[in-house]
């Protein structure tokens, strides 16, 4: 009584056709090395925040421990 009805969703949507012409006139420029050189993150920081998390870690689980 309170609640409102939903109602179906209108959508503008002209359908494309595929022009093989158009498509290689209009071929998108990847660059692939910006991405494979964009990959070089420092791993040797994310390696010594895990030590140290796991470090934590150990040190927190044995304190627990040793309070039983």
């Amino acid at each position: 009584m309170f609640l409102k009805l939903a109602r179906h969703r209108k959508f503008e949507y002209t359908p494309r056709k595929y022009d093989p012409n158009k498509e290689d006139r209009e071929k998108p420029n990847f660059n692939f090395q910006q991405f494979r050189n964009r990959r070089k993150t420092r791993p040797f920081i994310w390696l010594l925040a895990l030590f140290i998390f796991v470090i934590y870690l150990i040190i927190a689980l044995s304190k627990i421990a040793y309070n039983f």
